[in-house]
C-alpha cells in the first residue's frame, strides 16, 4: 500500500498538485475577512489536494498510449503502476475530496464537485477536452478559477477584487500559455493518441505562433488589469510579464533548432511553470503581510 501511494503521488505530478494548492491558498488569503476558523480552511485545502490528485491520476490512467509514445517515465507509462490499481485510487481520492469538502463547509463541497467534473471532462469521455486545444483551454481556465474560488469559499467568503483579477490573469496564463507550450513537447504522442491539438492539426509553427501570442497577451494584459482594478496584484502580474518574455524567448530558440529533442521543446513549459510559481508565491506573501498588519 505504501508503494502504491508513492507511485500514485508521483503519477499525479507533485509539482502540479502543489501549484493547485498554492492557488487555493491565494484565494483564501485574498478574502478581506477570515470569519471561518483556520482549521476549516486547512480542511478545505486537504479536500482540494485530494480532488487535484484524483484529476491528475485519472489523466495518467487515460493517457497511457500518449505518455508511452512521448517516452514519459511516470509510473503508469513505464509499467510500475498498474492502470486498474491507479483507477481504484482515483475513486478513493474522489470520495475523500467529497467527504473533506463537506466537512469544511462554506461552499467548498460545491467547488470540489465542480473540479472533479472538470477533471473528468479534461481526460475522459464524452468531452475529452485534452484532445482539442480549444476545449483544453476552456477547461484549464475553469480549473484554475475554481481553485482560487474554492480557497475563498473555505475562508468563508467569495473572491475579493484582488483575488478575482489575479485568478483571472493566472488562469489565462494556464489556458493560453501553459496548455499550448505543453503541446510543443508532446506533439508526437498526441498524434499517436488521435488528438487534434493545434500542434498536431496545423503544425509546430502554428502552435509556436499561438504560444507567443498568448504569452504576449497575458504578459501585457495582466499588469494593466492590476493597475486598473487591483494594484496589489502588480506583485504577481509584473513577474508574469517577465515570464512572458522568457516563454517567448524559449519558443523562438526552439524554432531555430533543426533537431530539438523533447527535453529542449519542453523548456518553454518549464518557463511557464516557474513563472506561475513565482507569481503565486509573491502574491501569497504580499497577502500574508497585509493580513498581519
Amino acid at each position: 500500500m505504501t508503494e502504491t501511494a508513492r507511485l500514485c503521488w508521483a503519477e499525479a505530478r507533485p509539482l502540479v498538485q502543489t501549484m493547485f494548492v498554492l492557488r487555493f491558498a491565494v484565494g483564501a488569503l485574498s478574502v478581506v475577512r477570515l470569519p471561518q476558523p483556520g482549521w476549516r480552511t486547512l480542511l478545505g485545502m486537504t479536500a482540494w489536494w485530494c480532488a487535484v490528485s484524483c484529476a491528475y491520476l485519472l489523466n495518467g490512467v487515460t493517457d497511457v498510449r500518449e505518455d508511452r509514445a512521448n517516452g514519459s517515465m511516470r509510473p503508469i507509462a513505464r509499467g510500475a503502476l498498474p492502470v486498474r490499481r491507479a483507477a481504484a485510487v482515483t475513486v478513493l481520492l474522489a470520495g475523500a475530496a467529497l467527504a473533506l469538502g463537506a466537512a469544511a463547509g462554506g461552499g467548498v463541497l460545491g467547488w470540489v464537485v465542480v473540479f472533479l467534473l472538470l477533471g473528468w471532462a479534461y481526460s475522459a469521455a464524452p468531452v475529452r477536452a485534452k484532445e482539442s486545444s480549444g476545449r483544453c483551454a476552456a477547461v484549464v481556465f475553469a480549473m484554475g478559477m475554481a481553485s482560487y474560488a474554492a480557497g475563498a469559499a473555505a475562508a468563508g467568503s467569495a473572491l475579493s477584487t484582488t483575488g478575482l483579477v489575479f485568478g483571472c490573469v493566472m488562469s489565462a496564463w494556464m489556458a493560453v500559455v501553459g496548455a499550448v507550450v505543453k503541446d510543443l513537447g508532446d506533439a508526437g504522442g498526441d498524434a499517436a493518441g488521435g488528438r487534434r491539438t493545434v500542434a498536431v492539426v496545423h503544425g509546430m509553427a502554428a502552435a509556436r505562433a499561438l504560444a507567443v501570442a498568448g504569452a504576449v497577451l497575458v504578459g501585457v494584459a495582466g499588469p494593466v488589469a492590476a493597475l486598473l482594478w487591483a494594484p496589489l496584484d502588480l506583485v504577481g502580474t509584473v513577474p508574469v510579464a517577465a515570464g512572458a518574455v522568457w516563454v517567448v524567448t524559449r519558443v523562438v530558440r526552439d524554432a531555430r533548432r533543426t533537431h530539438a529533442d523533447r527535453r529542449q521543446r519542453r523548456l518553454a513549459y518549464r518557463a511557464f511553470m516557474v513563472t506561475q510559481y513565482a507569481a503565486n508565491l509573491l502574491v501569497l506573501a504580499a497577502l500574508a503581510a497585509l493580513a498581519a498588519l
